[in-house]
């Protein structure tokens, strides 16, 4: 299999002025990364990389801004559009012929390298630069699930009405947009690499620090909502990130138990207590074939309230509801969670820019 760049690396005018949207996860069947392939072609007519959240390089942590700097060996302008700019300027565009995308996307709508494809799409609109999108396997090919964010709680977590998990690959994202782009597919791409790790790169790249693994890529989409719940630990700045669901309040046995009675579609618990210090469960992807991320998070809260009560949940001091919100792509986010019945939806509203 190769990815969509690779396939276009092969066909292109190597005397086009081009730039760079991509980030180290972005691996060709080769070893090469993107932008090792784009310089190897493009030679001195490569004029510009830009970075997504965690920078091209990949080491910030979620939510870090970063500055704009330059490439330490090829000195050319390394763009930030993490930082003071979210969208290329004209500036940044500025004497090229074209901007290639290539991103190790996951499906996942709050996940903010859609938003950030779709801004560098508009803006090559905009500044007439012709725009190449490059498609890569994603964790959730061809899976909906989850609610379509509604425009009036759009922002850059949830920047377009698409489901939460919405399936599609960038180049599927541009189509449904109607965007005027060139197409980069994949050659000799199977479906199976929506369950299993695509061995055919050497080696998965984190697309952002906490997503190390492709089984953490899967379940990121289950436990992202306890980024509005800061009380619970999830694993961020260790290897289990998105793997693990902890807070002194847990009975690990007595909650795993609970989660495994509720029989959530593909996923088994197991207690955690013992590697942590706190109460703890471990999740697991046992059956890819019948897994929802979105079901297993609606589960997971309802039966948190079931066990602890919303005092450890939306009444907790440490509770985000407007960052609720906003993963979720709407303003009554709790009607997705019936049992939590919280009775007035205005508290969440916010400014969600």
């Amino acid at each position: 299999m190769k990815p969509g760049i690779e396939t276009w690396l092969e066909r292109v005018n190597s005397k086009w002025n081009v730039g760079l949207l991509s980030h180290q996860a972005a691996l060709l069947s080769t070893g090469e990364t993107s932008a090792q392939a784009m310089r190897r072609v493009f030679g001195t007519h490569f004029k510009a990389l830009f970075g997504p959240e965690h920078g091209y390089f990949g080491g910030a942590a979620a939510g870090e801004k970063m500055a704009h700097t330059r490439h330490p060996y090829w000195d050319i302008p390394v763009y930030s559009l993490y930082g003071a700019d979210r969208k290329p300027t004209a500036e940044m565009l500025d004497g090229l012929d074209l901007l290639v995308i290539d991103l190790q996307d996951l499906g996942v709508r709050c996940y903010t390298y859609l938003a950030t494809l779709l801004l560098a799409i508009e803006a090559c609109a905009e500044n007439g630069v012709q725009c190449v999108v490059c498609e890569r396997p994603i964790p959730f090919h061809g899976v909906e699930d989850g609610p379509v964010a509604e425009p009036s709680c759009f922002s850059f977590v949830a920047p377009c009405a698409l489901p939460f998990v919405y399936g599609k690959t960038h180049t599927e994202v541009a189509a449904w947009a109607n965007a005027d782009v060139i197409f980069a597919k994949m050659q000799g791409y199977d479906d199976r690499f929506t369950f299993e790790r695509p061995t055919v790169f050497p080696e998965f790249l984190p697309p952002s620090p906490a997503i190390r693994t492709w089984e953490t890529a899967r379940l990121y989409p289950a436990l992202v909502f306890a980024e509005a719940l800061p009380q619970y630990d999830i694993g961020r700045g260790n290897a289990m990130a998105f793997r693990m669901l902890g807070a002194p309040w847990i009975n690990g046995e007595a909650f795993a138990a609970a989660i495994n009675r509720k029989t959530i579609p593909g996923i088994r618990a197991f207690d955690y207590t013992q590697s942590c210090s706190q109460g703890a469960v471990r999740l697991q992807i046992v059956d890819d074939c019948i897994y929802r991320p979105w079901q297993t998070a609606r589960a997971l809260i309802e039966l948190l309230h079931e066990n602890y009560g919303d005092e450890y949940l939306f009444s907790h001091p440490q509770a985000r509801p407007a960052w609720m919100a906003k993963l979720c792509g709407s303003h009554q986010w709790h009607t997705h969670f019936p049992q939590l019945r919280i009775a007035d939806s205005t508290q969440t509203r916010t400014d969600l820019q």
